[in-house]
């Protein structure tokens, strides 16, 4: 597969074999989104690969964030590394043609039509909210919307991460297109795989573009700026499959 990256801290480890387990650092203060209140976000780190939207088929990824269950010791209560709205997952990004590599410094908008607007995209992966790990879903055409759903019980406890170093809420993703909708599922061993989402208007004529990206991503808004360390995040198995090939 062809990886491009984008965003990412200059450390960042490279990654060429994106089926064993790898880690993505994502700085504090980083995210995709885009409301009506914040403005339009695109720092996030992304590593992900460019596929003509004609060819493509399903995608899937393991995806963990740190998270440590709640517990009653009250000596425990620093041991969560994770912060609001830490976030992993898949991520499907459709370049506006004036906007062709969105990023950090030039995330566009609406307003400035000259440098391209923000591209339309969707998020799916693991944010924590209130505490508590979920399954979160982001779909941005004009504004965004947030969808969550329960984690599966294999998701968290003491599963530790795909590389086995820290406490995580892990889960596989998979992607596919049916007609004109790019459908999302969680995938357990052993499982029929449980559909979490459907957007139906991502493959329709005037509504995407010749190619997308498909990637996996890692953000940190920390808006409260509670911390100045990355966060680690941790992927396996993420693949692509086209028409023509796997990647």
């Amino acid at each position: 597969m062809l990886l491009a990256t984008i965003n990412t801290v200059p450390s960042q480890a490279p990654i060429t074999d994106t089926q064993a387990p790898f880690t993505l650092s994502i700085p504090p203060k980083t995210d995709i989104f885009v409301s009506p209140a914040l403005g339009y976000h695109f720092s996030a780190p992304i590593i992900y690969t460019a596929i003509a939207t004609d060819a493509f088929k399903s995608t899937r990824a393991t995806i963990s964030v740190p998270f440590r269950l709640p517990t009653s010791n009250p000596d425990s209560s620093g041991l969560n590394p994770t912060l609001q709205f830490d976030q992993a997952g898949l991520i499907f990004v459709l370049p506006d043609p004036s906007l062709p590599n969105p990023s950090r410094t030039h995330p566009g908008s609406h307003a400035e039509i000259d440098t391209g607007v923000h591209p339309k995209w969707i998020k799916a992966g693991i944010e924590v909210w209130e505490g508590k790990a979920w399954g979160s879903i982001v779909v941005r055409d004009k504004w965004s919307d947030w969808s969550l759903f329960e984690l599966p019980a294999s998701a968290l406890g003491a599963r530790s991460g795909v590389l086995g170093s820290k406490p995580s809420a892990t889960i596989t993703l998979e992607a596919s297109r049916i007609g004109d909708a790019l459908m999302i599922y969680v995938v357990e061993e052993g499982q029929e795989a449980k559909p979490v989402r459907k957007v139906p208007w991502w493959f329709m004529d005037g509504e995407t573009e010749e190619a997308f990206w498909v990637g996996v991503y890692g953000a940190r808004p920390d808006p409260f700026g509670e911390t100045m360390r990355n966060l680690e995040v941790e992927f396996a198995g993420f693949e692509v499959q086209s028409n023509e090939c796997k990647l």
